[in-house]
């Protein structure tokens, strides 16, 4: 049996693994970069991408630092929803259906594709700071959330079909952070599972199987209150008045 990392070509040589420096359009693209997920073999085009850069999809700003700027993919399908209403509206292909007024379906269509395309268009930002142990998220600047790393992982989706056929997704998920799919539904549950172990070595975070009970989750980083036990209880100060010193002139 081959080993996943022989199947997916992650043992050939990869980019090196300094600081990643870039133009201004190749980081431009690079925040489009969640769109291209491949329509096949999709965890061969997530292999060529950690090829290409070994913390994909972030880059490493500094030592450390692992810093992802991207726009939803929800822009393009609202912008294609909109435009699709937009030209039926106009031309009035579906203004009546057996002589009822169906007019209000596309006009309901340019609505939400327009909502959906507005909501998409600020550019998130998300940076794993290990230096500090947090992580931040911001929309358009504006910071939405800060925490622990515990709070940001890779998750190994399930979903199954009606014949009960398992599929599986490679999910980045935190806490206020809207969850981004690295690889679509794939039926290689080995290859995605050693992807995104792969991806969370790299960047340092922690990775969660499919399942809720498994030997196979990776922790890098436990809450404090774990991490300390559940009978800590720091000491609180004590405060000392005359009554309570002690003679030592005995």
């Amino acid at each position: 049996m081959s080993h996943p990392a022989d199947c997916l070509s992650l043992t050939q040589a990869q980019a090196p693994r300094g600081l990643v420096s870039c133009g201004p359009i190749l980081s431009f693209r690079k925040r489009f970069q969640l769109w291209d997920m491949g329509l096949f073999c999709t965890e061969q085009h997530l292999a060529k991408r950690l090829k290409s850069n070994s913390f994909y999809p972030f880059t490493q700003q500094a030592r450390n630092v692992f810093v992802l700027e991207y726009y939803l993919d929800t822009l393009w399908k609202g912008t294609l929803l909109f435009i699709v209403c937009l030209l039926v509206f106009s031309f009035g292909l579906l203004n009546k259906v057996r002589n009822q007024e169906t007019w209000v379906f596309p006009a309901y269509g340019m609505g939400v594709g327009l909502w959906v395309m507005v909501s998409s268009l600020p550019l998130r930002r998300l940076a794993l700071n290990h230096t500090l142990g947090i992580y931040h998220f911001t929309i358009q600047g504006h910071t939405v959330c800060q925490g622990p790393m515990h709070l940001i992982y890779v998750r190994l989706a399930l979903s199954s079909d009606a014949y009960g056929k398992c599929f599986f997704q490679l999910v980045l998920c935190g806490h206020k952070l809207e969850p981004l799919v690295l690889v679509q539904l794939s039926e290689h549950y080995e290859q995605m599972e050693f992807l995104g172990r792969y991806i969370a070595r790299k960047l340092n975070i922690n990775y969660f199987d499919c399942l809720t009970t498994s030997y196979r989750h990776v922790v890098r980083h436990w809450p404090r209150q774990a991490t300390l036990g559940p009978d800590f209880r720091p000491l609180k100060p004590r405060t000392y008045n005359k009554s309570s010193q002690v003679d030592m002139n005995v």
